[in-house]
């Protein structure tokens, strides 16, 4: 490309002594390596674009193609450029190129109209980029695009050249493209090289991702950092780095913390289920919402929101939450569940079609979980978005089993396997408040799940279960009978506060789970057990697989919790949660 454009210069040379050709050929021969590479940074080009421009051949003439591409010059006007120019103290050639662009093309273009401010973070002075940057004595600002590594000595960049530490430096920016992360390693390193700049006060990275939190051990000996200011400007929300905790702050009036119960990424942290609890403060969902949006402006998959009896309604735009707060739109979020509560309040139409419609706004949504949410008995089907049906997006009632059919508004039992495989994929409730009929259709569904050998991923007994019968099946306090699953991999069995289990039922609990291949996990909870199990083919059976049997006395409480000794039948104390 730049020798195309060599070639249409080299022609305007030869035909045009006057006109916008005529200028770009004279920019050609004014422009020095310096000084491209000095607009090129200021203008906040690409890295692949900055590294094209190292290159001596043909750079000149590649510089003035990127300009006139991104219409930084254009036939009428090139203030854009003179502008950069200037805030670059590149005044000598500002008033050339000014100047040359009039005499050629007879326009005036003084940039007068709107006068150049420069970014406080963006002030460039003289950089002479060989195997080391060299910054000259009244150097202050410097803006980074393409950062690598450091250390308290040099700053890597990509493209393996070296910024060293320097003692006139007031303010570093590392400003990448959008959705770059960097380890907390990188930002030890640049704060360690911040340290050593004796006059640094301001280190700002922007629209980077950067660890949700720092070790504040690998903090601790850079005892300096009090005296710099650590800015993180990931999209519009600002923070400030708190060395003392190695936490981010909002820059909002709330001052809220960040808070990731040790998920360093963000992308980590997305890629499993996201809570937003009522029992949790306002502090922490605020600090949520903030990594929800975040995560959606960098386009990264939010894999699972579940709102946990959070959920307050839909005003036709956000979500809102009990704590007051709302939940505005997410672009890349793929499941939202929630756990609702109201079971004497009915979600409304609108509500319903409200959260159908804040999903679709993200193009990789694919699910909306409605648990123990108190549904309307169908939904009109004219008022269901069209997108929905195109996309074939899932609406599922957990509680009850049923899939809401986007044709006719009518909840209805999944008769495929890729749904049926959906559904089970989340937890799957038996509640003793529920109605036979619900009962019924989850039973139902288990089932299925189980003769197609589907994996069940959770299923739990809401105080529910009753006993186990002489064929092994789990009798429900309703009267009827669940089966026994093959394709089941976890149980919660909650049982009235103080119920007492004895051996032989326990024993029987234990052989109904241990009939599936896949079983990895069982709760006990709430209920009062004997302190050993009688070793038999069950155990040995389940402690081949490496199941977990846990004990939660009383779960209300976050108390104390057990473990079952597999090969001893004991309940071993594990800690309290």
């Amino acid at each position: 490309m730049a020798t195309n454009f060599k070639h249409v210069v080299e022609t305007a040379k030869k035909k045009n002594s006057t006109g916008f050709g005529s200028f770009k050929a004279k920019l050609v021969d004014i422009l020095t390596g310096e000084n491209i590479l000095h607009l090129a940074t200021f203008l906040n080009y690409p890295p692949a674009k900055i590294d094209l421009l190292q290159n001596k051949d043909g750079r000149n003439y590649r510089m003035v193609q990127y300009l006139e591409e991104r219409g930084e010059i254009t036939e009428t006007d090139i203030t854009t450029l003179l502008r950069a120019l200037k805030a670059c103290n590149l005044n000598g050639i500002h008033e050339r190129v000014q100047t040359m662009f009039e005499r050629h093309t007879g326009k005036r273009c003084t940039g007068d109209d709107q006068s150049i401010q420069e970014p406080e973070d963006l002030k460039f002075d003289k950089l002479d980029l060989g195997s080391k940057i060299s910054l000259s004595s009244d150097f202050t600002s410097l803006g980074l695009a393409s950062f690598s590594s450091a250390d308290q000595h040099n700053i890597t960049l990509e493209n393996g050249k070296l910024v060293p530490v320097s003692s006139t430096l007031e303010e570093l920016q590392i400003k990448t493209n959008i959705g770059k992360e960097f380890t907390q390693d990188q930002v030890i390193g640049l704060l360690s090289f911040s340290q050593k700049c004796q006059r640094l006060r301001k280190l700002t990275f922007i629209d980077c991702l950067l660890p949700l939190s720092l070790l504040v051990g690998s903090l601790s000996p850079l005892t300096k950092l009090r005296n710099i200011q650590v800015s993180w400007t990931p999209t519009e929300h600002g923070f400030h780095l708190d060395s003392s905790r190695g936490k981010w702050v909002s820059n909002s009036k709330e001052a809220t913390t960040l808070e990731t119960k040790d998920q360093s990424s963000l992308r980590l942290l997305c890629s499993s289920i996201v809570n937003l609890r009522e029992t949790d403060s306002k502090q922490l969902q605020m600090s949520t919402i903030l990594l929800l949006q975040i995560a959606s402006s960098h386009n990264i998959p939010i894999s699972h929101l579940y709102l946990e009896w959070s959920f307050s309604g839909f005003d036709g735009k956000d979500i809102r939450l009990e704590s007051g707060l709302s939940l505005s739109n997410l672009s890349s979020v793929e499941k939202i569940s929630i756990n609702e509560g109201r079971l004497e309040q009915e979600l409304t139409e609108e509500e319903v079609i409200g959260l159908i419609n804040y999903g679709i706004k993200s193009p990789i949504f694919k699910e909306l979980w409605l648990d123990n949410c108190k549904l309307p008995s169908s939904i009109n089907p004219d008022i269901i978005p069209e997108e929905s049906r195109l996309r074939n997006i899932k609406v599922i009632s957990s509680s009850e089993a049923r899939l809401l059919d986007l044709s006719t508004g009518k909840w209805t039992k999944p008769d495929d396997i890729q749904t049926i495989t959906v559904m089970c994929s989340d937890g799957l409730i038996i509640h003793r408040d529920s109605s036979k009929s619900v009962q019924r259709s989850v039973i139902e569904l288990l089932v299925e799940a189980s003769n197609h050998d589907i994996p069940i991923y959770w299923v739990t007994l809401g105080w529910s279960f009753c006993k186990i019968d002489e064929d092994g099946n789990i009798i429900l306090s309703s009267g009827l009978s669940l089966p026994i699953i093959t394709s089941i991999e976890r149980m919660s069995i909650y049982t009235e506060e103080g119920r007492e289990i004895n051996k032989h039922e326990v024993s029987g609990i234990l052989n109904y789970v241990q009939h599936s291949q896949r079983f990895k996990e069982l709760n006990l909870r709430d209920c009062v057990l004997p302190s050993s199990i009688p070793v038999g083919p069950s155990l040995s059976t389940l402690k081949s697989r490496a199941v977990n049997v846990f004990w939660f006395p009383d779960s209300a409480k976050n108390d104390e919790y057990y473990r079952l000794d597999l090969d001893s039948g004991i309940w071993e104390k594990v800690g309290s949660w």
